[in-house]
């Protein structure tokens, strides 16, 4: 049985990497929109480089979690960070949209990679009565990491300019590569025997794959649909049209005092404290689930959290409806990713959950991407009140759906084993 204390310390281990990894792209979102002369580019050409990154991972994340099955977590993971190590300090070194582009795909291939096998090991290494917290503790403070990194990476701009700050950035994702070697090895599938002549043709394999989605726990596709919902909902619609949500209800500026703030630095403190709040909210709650022993009730107070969030982003008239809303948004987002998780590596077997972890960060990565595009066409039509009030109204069927797998589910043995001698040294 693997001890709490080493679990921790891979976990705290993990959340270093990948804040450390998070800051090179953190940064280029601070960054381009103003420093894009610097580089070459375009205002146009800007927006192609911020999304290339999440174009490239949907089909890799499959991959990536087939590698983690059989390699184990700690390879992919290792190799992402150094990929991702490459991508920032090749920031420093181009110039112009095509290499820039290219930075951006590594990038999206180093992501793939880390986030997956990330999610894997953690799993790996933690246990029921553990998950939760450890989870909340990875989740929340690996991307507060990041996004205090882009606050530090911005200021590292202003004062040395785009390629030294790229360069110091991309050294520290080197270090978190070396980092990374001190973690440890956990359970995989070993690699099917196959003998000389024989192939693996394609149809039996797509016929096992459909066998076993057939044979899926309802509760793992519930974990799926939700995090595509979740992140539509809150890393999409949220968090895209919110400066222009600010814009629209305060104007340009926000007069505080005899203080005038800029609507664009309001939106990024206010969403910087989001995070926070993110942080505080994240371990907390998750610890709350481990002693529950039942993901699911913690899970649904972050639905329900969620619902209000939108719904008080839909309905408000005064800036303190406003910041009701955003609270509420930032405890849902600090709650619903950690129990998704936990649950998900309660339901699934050590060393061969890799390509469910595959899957949720798919679609994931598909409801953050579909986001942005369905919130500002239907704002154009609509207004973003109406856009909000949509997104309380799907977040809020959500909870019967929770209620019914899980009555559904009411006395069914967990699908994880196996928990010790997951892993050595």
């Amino acid at each position: 049985m693997r001890s709490n204390h080493s679990a921790s310390r891979v976990v705290w281990t993990l959340t270093l990497c990948t804040s450390l990894a998070l800051l090179g792209d953190s940064t280029l979102y601070a960054v381009l929109p103003s420093y894009h002369p610097a580089v070459g580019i375009g205002v146009v050409q800007v927006g192609w480089l911020l999304s290339m990154n999440r174009l490239v991972r949907p089909p890799l994340n499959m991959l990536s979690g087939w590698l983690s099955q059989r390699l184990g977590p700690r390879t992919p993971y290792i190799v992402g960070l150094s990929i991702g190590a490459l991508s920032t300090i090749g920031y420093s070194l181009c110039r112009g949209f095509w290499p820039l582009l290219a930075m951006r795909a590594l990038w999206g291939v180093a992501w793939a990679l880390l986030a997956v096998s990330a999610y894997g090991l953690m799993l790996d290494v933690t246990v029921e009565s553990t998950r939760g917290r450890l989870a909340g503790i990875y989740t929340s403070i690996s991307y507060f990491g990041g996004a205090l990194g882009a606050m530090g990476g911005g200021f590292l701009v202003d004062a040395l300019g785009f390629s030294p700050a790229m360069f110091i950035l991309g050294a520290l994702s080197i270090g978190a590569s070396l980092l990374a070697l001190t973690l440890p090895r956990t359970q995989h599938l070993p690699a099917r025997h196959v003998a000389p002549g024989v192939s693996l043709a394609w149809r039996p394999r797509l016929q096992a794959w459909a066998h076993a989605l057939r044979r899926l726990d309802a509760r793992l596709w519930l974990v799926l649909a939700l995090s595509f919902a979740h992140r539509f909902l809150f890393a999409g619609v949220f968090y895209s049209t919110f400066g222009l949500y600010l814009q629209q209800t305060l104007g340009e500026s926000l007069h505080v005092g005899a203080a005038v703030i800029g609507v664009a630095s309001f939106t990024g403190t206010v969403l910087f404290l989001r995070n926070v709040v993110s942080v505080l909210v994240g371990p907390g709650l998750g610890y709350l689930s481990d002693v529950l022993g039942e993901r699911s009730r913690v899970l649904l107070l972050g639905e329900v959290l969620g619902v209000a969030a939108l719904a008080c982003l839909a309905l408000a008239d005064s800036l303190w409806i406003s910041a009701a809303g955003v609270l509420l948004a930032a405890m849902a987002y600090g709650i619903v990713p950690p129990m998704l998780v936990s649950w998900m590596g309660d339901l699934t077997r050590t060393g061969a959950r890799g390509t469910i972890v595959g899957g949720y960060q798919t679609m994931g990565d598909l409801g953050s991407g579909v986001g942005p595009l369905v919130a500002y066409a239907l704002a154009a039509a609509w207004g973003l009140s109406a856009v909000y009030g949509l997104g309380a109204a799907l977040c809020a069927l959500t909870v019967p759906l929770i209620l019914l797998v899980r009555s559904r589910a009411a006395g069914r043995a967990p699908l994880a084993v196996a928990d010790h001698g997951a892993h050595g040294a």
